[in-house]
C-alpha cells in the first residue's frame, strides 16, 4: 500500500535526543533558541516565536487580536478543526466564509460580503499548501482595520506573489505535526510583523515571564521569578526536545518539499479522466503540495475503493468543521461552494515517500478507472 501520511524518520534522530536529554536541559533553552532562529531566517521573517503545536499558535493568535466573547470572527470551515476551536474558546462567534469550490481556500467575495462592526479578525487557512489570494485579503483587512490570521500548516516555504508565507499576514501559524513537511514530533511556531509583537508573544508563551529577564541597570541582580508578571500567559513553549529534532529535519526539509512538488507537478500534468478534477492553480502561488487533493465525480466511496484494491491509500484529510456538532451553532447551509468542494474531496499520496515508481502507478490507476 502507498501510504498517504509519512513521518520523516532521520536515523541518527535517537543520538540526537540523547545528547539533549544527557545535558539535563531538557525545557526550552539554547536548543529552542536555535531552531526559532533557522526557522525565521527559512521563512524569512525574524520575528518567530516556537510554540508546543500550532494549535497553540492559533490560540496565541487569538489572543494577540483581542478576542473576546461576542467578537465575530470570518474563517473557513473547509479545515482541520484545530483552526477554529481556539476562537471558539475565546468565545468568538465563527462566522464561515464560502470555499472556492475548484480550490478549497476561503472565497474573497464571500469574506468581504460578511464583514460587519463586530469582526474583529479573518482566519484563512492555504489548502493544500496553495496560498489564498492572500494579497487581496490582506488589503481588505487593512482597509476595515481586522486582523489577518493565516493557518499555514500546509504551506511551509509556499508562496504568494514570490513572497514567502509567513510574511503577508498580521499573525502566521505553523505546524510541525508528526505528519507534516516539517515534523518536530509535535509543535508549532507563530509569526508576526513586529518586534513589540514579538516580545509580547514570548512573554505570553511562558506565563508571562521574560525568561531572559535580567535586572534593571542601577538595581541588585535578581532570579527570572522576581520580576512582575504585567499580562498573564500560558504554557505553550517548545521544548530542547522536540527543537532538537527540528534542527536535525531542517537539513532535509528542500528535499522534502522539492519532492512532494515534483510529485504534484507531475500529477497535474499527468492525470487525466473526465471522472476526476484536478483544482485550479492560481498563478499567483507557489505551492507546496502537503496533499494533493482531487475531486471525484460520481461514487467517492466507489473510487477509494478502487484505489484500496490497487495499493494506494487515499483519505478526505480534513472535514467541514460545520459538522462537528461544537460547531453546530455557526452553519450556514448557504455555502454552495463548500458544499459542492467538501462532497467531492479526496487526496491522493505525493509526499517524499512516493518514488517515480508509485507516481506511475498513481496515475495508471486513476486513468483507468471507469
Amino acid at each position: 500500500m502507498i501510504p498517504l501520511m509519512q513521518v520523516h524518520k532521520p536515523k541518527n534522530i535517537g543520538s540526537v535526543l540523547q545528547k539533549v536529554w544527557d545535558s539535563g536541559f531538557v525545557t526550552e533553552g539554547d536548543y529552542s533558541d536555535e531552531f526559532e532562529r533557522k526557522f525565521g531566517d527559512y521563512i524569512g521573517n525574524p520575528h518567530v516565536s516556537l510554540v508546543n503545536s500550532c494549535t497553540s499558535a492559533l490560540w496565541m493568535a487569538s489572543h494577540m487580536c483581542g478576542i473576546e466573547k461576542g467578537d465575530e470572527v470570518i474563517t473557513t470551515a473547509m479545515t482541520c478543526m484545530a483552526t477554529n476551536v481556539p476562537f471558539v474558546n475565546m468565545g468568538a462567534k465563527l462566522v464561515f466564509a464560502d470555499t472556492e469550490p475548484t480550490t478549497g481556500n476561503i472565497d474573497f467575495k464571500s469574506i468581504e460580503s460578511k464583514i460587519n462592526k463586530k469582526t474583529k479578525a479573518i482566519v484563512v487557512v492555504h489548502w493544500g499548501g496553495q496560498p489564498c489570494k492572500i494579497d487581496k485579503i490582506v488589503k481588505l483587512g487593512i482597509k476595515h482595520g481586522i486582523k489577518i490570521v493565516e493557518d499555514a500548516a500546509h504551506a511551509l516555504r509556499a508562496r504568494y506573489n514570490k513572497k514567502l508565507i509567513g510574511n503577508h499576514g498580521d499573525y502566521v501559524c505553523f505546524s510541525f505535526q508528526a505528519v507534516k513537511h516539517l515534523t518536530t514530533g509535535d509543535g508549532g511556531a507563530i509569526a508576526c510583523k513586529s518586534r513589540a509583537d514579538l516580545e509580547r508573544i514570548k512573554k505570553l508563551r511562558w506565563f508571562g515571564l521574560d525568561r531572559h529577564y535580567k535586572s534593571p541597570p542601577g538595581q541588585a541582580p535578581a532570579s527570572r521569578w522576581e520580576q512582575d508578571i504585567k499580562e498573564a500567559g500560558y504554557k505553550l513553549h517548545m521544548n530542547n526536545m522536540n527543537a532538537a529534532i527540528g534542527i536535525e529535519q531542517m537539513k532535509y526539509i528542500d528535499g522534502i518539499i522539492d519532492k512532494h512538488i515534483e510529485n504534484a507537478l507531475y500529477y497535474d500534468k499527468h492525470l487525466s479522466n473526465p471522472l476526476i478534477e484536478l483544482l485550479d492553480r492560481d498563478p499567483k502561488a507557489e505551492p507546496s503540495f502537503w496533499i494533493y487533493s482531487i475531486l471525484v465525480n460520481g461514487n467517492k466511496q466507489r473510487f477509494k475503493d478502487y484505489l484500496e484494491k490497487n495499493g494506494i491509500a487515499s483519505d478526505v484529510v480534513h472535514v467541514r468543521n460545520d459538522e462537528y456538532s461544537c460547531f453546530q451553532n455557526f452553519k450556514d447551509d448557504t455555502l454552495k461552494g463548500l458544499k459542492t468542494f467538501s462532497e467531492r474531496l479526496l487526496h491522493l499520496p505525493v509526499g517524499w515517500w512516493v518514488s517515480d515508481k508509485d507516481k506511475k502507478h498513481i496515475v495508471n490507476v486513476v486513468n483507468d478507472y471507469k
